[in-house]
């Protein structure tokens, strides 16, 4: 759960630094947001940093597999359950920037593998989180072209910044071999760049409430294991492998609520 611990480190830093700064802490378009969001992944296959190395050696190598796609493992993570919160300020009538922190949890990897000269299914699978932080502006399409909309407040908005990403031990088994049954990869963690693009609507319920509802597409960079030693059932002290990683980025519904100060 350091997840957890980001987030609320990084949301007390912002909190500190805006009451610290009295241009803002004075501002009447100081705003606080929370998210929950169920996300799906787009497709995602591991493969090797670089199928060309020797020292160590890549785990898929070059060439086509059984399949005749590249040697990969190919699959995706599923659903992403998510939390975000932001501290933001409103700049103008119809602009509005915030900096957010958000935690992905449970992302369950399935694919299969394609290695040559394997028969049979090559189940793939690993968990990993992600830990992000972003700038994002948002521009309300009612307020910029004076249109009156009653209580929605469309938006537009996006985001620039970094996810921290953490991938577990990369399982791949292999059932109908004779010998050779699993392979396990080092884990991983890397800091790689991130960004996201939304759309969604605000319903105004008071004075000081906003019902947030959006849709947003997120690129979270890569996660990726370690190089260093694969564990394999037939040998015992295992294989010095390079790096394997995987894109990770996603779709999904946002849904929480902004407070106005």
């Amino acid at each position: 759960m350091d997840g957890w611990k980001w987030i609320g480190k990084g949301m007390a830093v912002l909190l500190l630094v805006t009451l610290a700064w009295p241009a803002a802490a004075e501002a009447k378009g100081l705003y606080l947001r929370g998210l929950m969001g169920l996300e799906w992944a787009l497709p995602a296959d591991f493969q090797d940093k670089n199928r060309g190395a020797v020292n160590p050696p890549a785990l898929f190598g070059e060439g086509s597999g059984s399949d005749g796609r590249p040697i990969a493992a190919h699959g995706g993570f599923g659903r992403i359950p998510s939390l975000e919160m932001a501290l933001g300020l409103k700049v103008l009538p119809w602009l509005r920037t915030d900096i957010s922190l958000a935690h992905r949890f449970d992302l369950n990897y399935s694919g299969q593998a394609n290695f040559r000269n394997v028969p049979g299914d090559q189940p793939v699978s690993t968990q990993a989180a992600s830990t992000s932080a972003m700038v994002n502006v948002f521009v309300e399409l009612s307020d910029l072209f004076d249109i009156n909309l009653g209580p929605l407040k469309p938006y537009l908005g996006g985001g620039l910044g970094g996810a921290y990403n953490r991938l577990d031990q990369v399982k791949f088994l292999f059932p109908e071999l004779t010998r050779h049954k699993i392979t396990l990869t080092p884990s991983g963690d890397n800091f790689n760049p991130a960004f996201m693009l939304t759309v969604g609507t605000g319903f105004v319920l008071s004075k000081h409430l906003v019902l947030d509802v959006a849709y947003r597409y997120s690129d979270l960079g890569r996660v990726r294991s370690d190089p260093g030693r694969a564990f394999m059932n037939h040998v015992p002290s295992g294989i010095e492998i390079e790096s394997i990683y995987s894109l990770l980025s996603s779709q999904g519904l946002f849904l929480g609520l902004r407070y106005h100060f």
